[in-house]
């Protein structure tokens, strides 16, 4: 080994040292190369040979320590520092001017063409706001500017009931991707049956895909509450044929269309007569026409009177023309039916038309040893609550969604408290869960789930903690009825708990003719209805007057059966039958103007405890 002595680069005769201390002349050293690993290496040559030889500076290899070092605050600080210069006009390079009152806003160009495609384009593309520094925007509401502004710079923005109009048509029009995102996740949260209508329009008109198709789904879905709505007894006749006729392809009774026409023509009588004649042939209804309009000349004074007179000279011009009311049915709300027991806890999510009785499969439950939990519905998403594993019977907090557009799963964030044998509702864009056991004992805690802030806020406790009750809403309060309490359910409770969300109260209602646990509770025509149990009985409870009145009973016992609601008809599916001792797989129907119940389908298996929901799809 060689080291080579000081100052001995670029000279034509130099000595090298070795290592044990002899000295050797070198001739026309050339050439040296650095190495990373290994040291330092060169060649030398002697003028009068072609010997090469490789001098190592180090004899052996070492692994070189390294650390990358990673500023886990860098951008929150970058972001803050950021802020500071646009707060105080620092190395600012542009300015917009809000036209509507002609504030001024100095920013950075970069940062606007990073958050917004809008800016992006503008800043690169051959536009002559590429080089002006001064920008007058206009159509834009300025404090909704100053929100998107300050969103660049803090990656925040407050949306409320009173901006999110505003603010979502800012960033639609200066296409902020996010926020306009944001905007429709706020306003699907505030949806309900009573402003449907205008967000419908208002998602057509700004291209807000989501908000469209979850507000035609609602329009569909509860159309009867619909048409007695201020805002559809205001529409204009385009919007109401509109909408009549995405409903005539439904499986909505043709009685119901036109209950909807004589409502919306009857609110402004002499202006809207002319419109009915169009409005009864966008559901392709066959009219005698000749007898329709000479009934409407002779009646017409009548008709201000009494909306059941225009009514009857639809229906007479139906018949006359010798045809009955229709029974099209060509779109309906499937039922899905979420996991269950037979024997075992089943994980398979199955899907129903009750149009063609049919059924698909669509993807199973994650945790396929999880039971005993709840299942409910809030816009396209399939929530499963808590429960708990067979194998250690402990309480869950967990959730899980199913989304009904992908038939995908997903995890939710977990409950505040874990439970088992609980109910679950949702109302006004939330989901609420209730009661239920944990560790043997019942509960009283009461829980949300708001989905736009992701996380579960606690609220009154109930009066009394009941396990494997059933829970619905009827006109915005949710009703809990049954279950039994006491240490490992040896009580059954008699009363119905109600909890208005307005004043965050539970309070006790009536006493159930029936007490039972493992019921189910629908809410039809604004009443609630409760069949299932150990017996075939059936309730109706009217929540307005106060009133019971019984329903015809059921063709089977079903202890913890699903029901839904599709077209003004209650389903009943599956259960567990004490008195044959077998579980059920049968689907029986009621419908109210007959009060009658009759079997209609079958399960692909027998099961009971089971989440049962019906959706209308939507693409």
């Amino acid at each position: 080994m060689f080291e080579l002595e000081e100052g001995a680069f670029g000279r034509e005769r130099t000595k090298a040292r070795s290592i044990h201390g002899r000295s050797l002349e070198v001739t026309h050293l050339f050439e040296f190369i650095f190495k990373g690993e290994g040291g330092l290496q060169w060649k030398y040559c002697f003028r009068d040979s072609l010997v090469f030889q490789d001098i190592m500076m180090s004899q052996t290899t070492k692994e070189i320590y390294t650390f990358d070092f990673c500023d886990g605050e860098h951008a929150a600080h970058l972001l803050d520092a950021l802020r500071h210069f646009y707060v105080g006009g620092l190395f600012t390079d542009v300015s917009l001017q809000c036209g509507e009152s002609g504030e001024v806003f100095p920013c950075h160009r970069a940062l606007l063409a990073a958050r917004s495609s809008y800016f992006k384009v503008m800043f690169t593309a051959d536009m002559r706001e590429r080089s002006n520094s001064f920008i007058k925007l206009t159509g834009v509401d300025c404090a909704a500017l100053r929100a998107l502004l300050d969103y660049v710079y803090t990656a925040q923005v407050r949306i409320t009931d009173r901006t999110v109009q505003s603010l979502l048509e800012a960033a639609d029009l200066l296409q902020f991707t996010s926020v306009k995102q944001a905007c429709e996740d706020f306003l699907i949260r505030l949806m309900d049956v009573d402003n449907c209508l205008g967000m419908h329009a208002f998602a057509e008109l700004h291209l807000c895909t989501k908000l469209e198709r979850e507000a035609r789904r609602l329009m569909l879905s509860r159309f009867t509450e619909l048409t007695d709505q201020e805002e559809f007894l205001d529409l204009d006749f385009e919007k109401v044929r509109s909408v009549l006729s995405t409903q005539s392809i439904t499986a909505q009774r043709d009685e119901d269309l036109i209950g909807a026409i004589v409502k919306w023509v009857t609110h402004r009588l002499d202006d809207r007569v002319p419109y009915v004649l169009k409005l009864l042939h966008c559901m392709d209804l066959d009219l005698d026409e000749i007898y329709f309009r000479s009934s409407l000349e002779v009646y017409r004074q009548y008709l201000s009177k009494d909306d059941g007179k225009l009514r009857s000279v639809i229906f007479q011009a139906l018949r006359s023309n010798g045809k009955e009311i229709s029974t099209r049915i060509k779109i309906s709300s499937s039922v899905y039916i979420i996991g269950g027991y037979y024997w075992h806890p089943l994980c398979e999510v199955h899907i129903w038309d009750p149009i063609s009785n049919t059924w698909v499969q669509g993807k199973d439950i994650p945790d396929y040893e999880r039971e005993s939990y709840s299942v409910t519905l809030l816009g396209a998403n399939i929530y499963v609550t808590g429960g708990y594993r067979t194998n250690t019977v402990e309480a869950l907090d967990s959730v899980s969604i199913y989304n009904c557009d992908s038939d995908e799963w997903s995890k939710g964030c977990p409950m505040i408290t874990a439970r088992y044998y609980h109910s679950s509702v949702a109302l006004r864009g939330c989901i609420y869960v209730l009661g239920g056991y944990r560790a043997g004992a019942p509960e009283r805690e009461t829980e949300f789930y708001d989905p736009l802030k992701k996380k579960w806020f606690s609220v009154s406790k109930m009066i009394q903690g009941v396990g494997n009750a059933t829970a619905c809403t009827v006109a915005e309060k949710i009703y809990v009825t049954g279950g039994h309490y006491g240490y490992r359910g040896s009580c059954t409770y008699e009363n119905i708990q109600m909890y208005n969300p307005d004043t965050n109260e539970w309070s006790i209602i009536t006493m159930s003719p029936h007490p039972e646990h493992g019921l189910c509770s629908v809410s039809l025509n604004n009443k609630l209805f409760l069949m299932g149990g150990q017996t075939a009985v059936a309730d109706c409870y009217d929540t307005e007057k106060d009133e019971w009145k019984p329903v015809s009973m059921m063709n089977e016992r079903r202890m913890e059966c699903g029901a839904v609601v599709i077209n003004g008809s209650i389903y009943v599916t599956g259960g567990y039958s004490y008195s044959k001792g077998t579980y059920l797989e049968s689907i029986e129907k009621y419908d109210p103007d007959l009060d009658s119940w009759k079997i209609v389908g079958s399960l692909p298996s027998p099961t009971r405890s089971h989440g049962c929901v019906s959706i209308l799809g939507i693409h």
